[in-house]
């Protein structure tokens, strides 16, 4: 059995959190010309090795914290609520991922006159933004425990073209 279809919700939100990542790239070729490739200061790298982990710990948390849905919710406020909840947490998520390519921007024209303090902060960017942005089953899931702790169920999963979740898994395939 295929995996579900994405919807053209997920679909989007991953064209986004693909353009921001095109353009950390496209930053990186344009720097090349302005600043060089100096050797930049190890207190500089240090720091954003540093504000990359501290990121990290504040996307682990504070970056998917969501009221709970109330159960008394009809089915479809609840799927907007859910899609609502997800969509401004992702863009939390994004700015705050985004924000060590930006620290490594002023770091480079700062520090060291190097582009390669922008390379290193957009390379962890990057990183959490695949692990923390990416609309995937498990930014979903996430998400979703959180959304249905009190026991409403949103439908967010289908909503965003990820199936039913563990009843989809392939050990219940097979029966």
């Amino acid at each position: 059995m295929a995996s579900a279809q994405k919807t053209p919700v997920v679909l989007t939100l991953r064209m986004l959190v693909g353009a921001v990542v095109g353009a950390l790239f496209l930053m990186a070729v344009a720097l090349m010309f302005v600043l060089g490739f100096g050797a930049p200061p190890l207190w500089a790298v240090l720091l954003l090795l540093l504000i990359g982990v501290a990121v990290y710990a504040v996307l682990q948390s504070f970056g998917y914290r969501v009221k709970p849905v109330s159960p008394s919710l009809p089915p479809e406020q609840a799927r907007e609520a859910a899609m609502n909840a997800f969509r401004s947490t992702l863009m939390l998520r994004l700015a705050l991922a985004e924000s060590v390519a930006i620290i490594g921007l002023a770091l480079a024209f700062v520090a060291g006159r190097t582009v390669l303090l922008y390379d290193l902060g957009a390379a962890i960017s990057v990183l959490l933004l695949a692990v923390h942005v990416w609309p995937s089953l498990r930014t979903v899931d996430k998400i979703l425990a959180r959304l249905e702790a009190d026991g409403a169920r949103t439908g967010l999963r289908e909503v965003l073209g990820f199936g039913g979740g563990a009843q989809n898994g392939p050990v219940t395939r097979l029966g």
